[in-house]
């Protein structure tokens, strides 16, 4: 299956900080989005983590991209129904790796659907 748009939460400096970065990897056309009441539903994405890279982050190197969603399509939308599973976290300097509530190392995980709700990723 071809995953094009490749989704990240922006930590460089400058006017994106902490934005949500969406990149089409076809065209290398790339979207910056404001937290703030910012909605997306993704479409069968997958959890990627540069392992090496989050381990340094997580023994206190400045942090660097180490991970990122990559899906196969995504919608921006306005409407939140409020009804999900599972939070989905990624924070290097507290565990290397992507998490769901439980504390489950969910690295590599594939979802038919996710969403963005304003900082948070839901399934």
């Amino acid at each position: 299956m071809k995953r094009k748009f490749k989704i990240r939460f922006h930590l460089g400096q400058g006017e994106n900080f902490m934005k949500w970065r969406i990149e089409d990897t076809d065209t290398k056309t790339v979207s910056f989005f404001e937290p703030t009441n910012f909605r997306a539903t993704i479409y069968d994405g997958k959890l990627y983590n540069q392992k090496s890279a989050a381990k340094k982050i997580n023994d206190g190197a400045n942090k660097t991209v180490c991970a990122w969603i990559m899906a196969k399509d995504f919608k921006l939308s306005l409407d939140d129904d409020g009804i999900y599973k599972d939070e989905i976290k990624y924070n290097p300097r507290t565990i290397p790796n992507w998490v769901n509530s439980s504390g489950e190392n969910i690295d590599k995980k594939e979802y038919k659907i996710m969403y963005i709700l304003n900082k948070k990723i839901v399934s």
